[in-house]
């Protein structure tokens, strides 16, 4: 390797005396971009897994008590089991000989600390934990206000990463110090996360020796960047590159199906969608088929449900699989006063049928707007469209009435269908104001229960009911697409993209 100068701040310094298997390659590494995997993917970085945990945990480099396995369920991580042992009780069982990587020792002690740190966070507000302690140095406890059985899937979240006490200052995060197959080297928020290889990893030990994350917003930059060989692996790549990656040497393509959705959310407290018969209108108006198929290359499935059925059992099975039916959407419309004239454009009391929706310009969102424009025109809704960045999107819809505004959720974000109450509950953060005492008593009532098939059925239930209410009105599935250069092998998507995997990924040659 060539001699460079390398600067080492007092952080590095110490996490190479503590942890000098792990480390040793620290200097060479850092920013010797031949030994680099490169990830080009749209979404920022930071060091704190409260507010940037996804590309923390996305590239190994922190873990938490509960996993999630490649069927979208929760499995061992730094917990090998969990026990329900009350109706408010659980107790987490430890790895034994888990360090950090500045050598601390994985306890019940230090975990008690880390997770006491994120149930205190706005992040955790909806969780009902309310206490956790160590039973002793390799037991967890935690207890709820109510019975939760959703608990081991919450603990799955990027938030509840487990975190070295040497990761804090005076009280103050100054760099994630977690477990993972990749120790955290530096980050620059807005441009690159670097991270090195654990040799000390209890699991698998990678083959890659650094890992370079570039935010790069950009969807085609990421592509030609993949072509130029400046990276290894370019993610959330848009539908409509997928044939021409397919047909360019030196690439190969993934194109996994995951739980998320695009879909239309509804102000449900103000005209013109405080009337169900409208929305469910517009749900009727739009022609899934036809949108998957023009802007999305037929990539993406139409979708009808919140979770869907190729996925996951939590999907409700018995949904209808089109709502495609404009003659009805037109008769609901009647219904509710808005009626044709001697322009294209209903109208009621003297006004237009006018609506904006918003949408942010990622996962091919304003494409879709357009189409969704020409079929709503076909039934007589005058149609505009504005494209702001997310932040922006969420603090209008929070602050101020909408019409409507078009988005895309991953619904097993976390592994458990508890992920509805966020979406549907009259407390829950979907941005609404839908409010149905039936859909929040089964959602409490599934929370609750221990029994996999009732809660399966409270949970078809209010997947049927929302359908019906249309508070929102879901779109299309989702298919990630992520290219590599093709000497990388080992590559497996993950359902729920809570890890790229890298620890099982190698290059062909090296």
């Amino acid at each position: 390797m060539p001699e460079k100068h390398v600067t080492m701040d007092r952080r590095t310094a110490l996490k190479t005396t503590l942890g000098a298997g792990t480390l040793a390659l620290a200097g060479c590494l850092a920013g010797d971009d031949d030994t680099d995997f490169r990830i080009g993917s749209p979404w920022d970085v930071g060091r704190d897994p409260l507010e940037d945990g996804s590309p923390l945990r996305r590239l190994g480099i922190t873990e938490a008590l509960v996993s999630v396995d490649y069927d979208a369920e929760p499995a061992p991580g730094l917990a090998t089991d969990w026990e329900r042992v009350e109706n408010t009780r659980w107790e987490f069982s430890l790895r034994d000989d888990v360090v950090f990587h500045d050598g601390e020792e994985l306890t019940a002690d230090v975990v008690v600390d880390s997770l006491e740190r994120t149930v205190e966070s706005e992040a955790f507000a909806g969780v009902p934990i309310t206490a956790i302690e160590a039973v002793d140095d390799s037991t967890v406890a935690v207890e709820t206000d109510t019975p939760f059985s959703p608990l081991p899937a919450h603990l799955s979240r990027n938030d509840a990463v487990i975190l070295s006490p040497g990761s804090f200052e005076d009280g103050e995060l100054v760099e994630p110090i977690s477990t993972g197959p990749f120790v955290f080297e530096s980050v620059q928020p807005g441009t690159e996360l670097r991270a090195i290889r654990n040799d000390d990893y209890y699991g698998e030990v990678p083959t890659i020796e650094s890992v370079r994350y570039e935010v790069v917003e950009d969807d085609q930059t990421r592509r030609m960047k993949l072509e130029n060989s400046e990276l290894e692996m370019a993610r959330i790549l848009p539908q409509e590159t997928v044939s021409d990656l397919e047909e360019t040497d030196g690439i190969d393509v993934y194109t996994p199906e995951i739980p998320r959705i695009r879909f239309l959310t509804f102000d449900t407290q103000s005209e013109p969608f405080d009337d169900e018969r409208v929305r469910r209108a517009v749900s009727y108006a739009v022609d899934r088929e036809t949108l998957t198929e023009s802007v999305l290359e037929g990539v993406d499935d139409p979708a009808v449900g919140p979770i869907s059925p190729e996925m996951t059992d939590w999907a409700d099975p018995d949904l209808e699989e089109s709502l495609y039916d404009p003659d009805r959407a037109r008769q609901l419309l009647d219904e509710a006063g808005w009626t044709t004239g001697s322009e294209e454009v209903r109208t009621r009391d003297g006004e237009d049928f006018e609506i904006e929706v918003v949408a942010f310009d990622a996962r091919s969102l304003p494409m879709i707007a357009k189409v969704l424009q020409g079929q709503l025109a076909d039934v007589g809704i005058d149609l505009e469209i504005t494209v702001v960045e997310y932040g922006t999107m969420l603090d209008q819809v929070s602050q101020d009435s909408f019409d409507a505004y078009l988005t895309s959720w991953g619904t097993l974000w976390y592994p458990d269908p508890d992920r509805l109450a966020d979406m549907f509950h009259s407390d829950g953060d979907l941005h609404h104001g839908y409010e149905n005492e039936e859909v929040d008593a089964l959602l409490e009532e599934a929370r609750e229960l221990d029994d996999r098939e009732k809660r399966r059925e409270r949970y078809h239930e209010v997947q049927s009911i929302v359908v019906e209410d249309a508070p929102i009105s879901v779109l299309t599935g989702y298919t990630n697409v992520i290219a590599t250069a093709a000497e990388v092998d080992g590559y497996e998507p993950h359902p729920t993209e809570i890890t790229y995997g890298l620890e099982t990924v190698d290059l062909e040659g090296e």
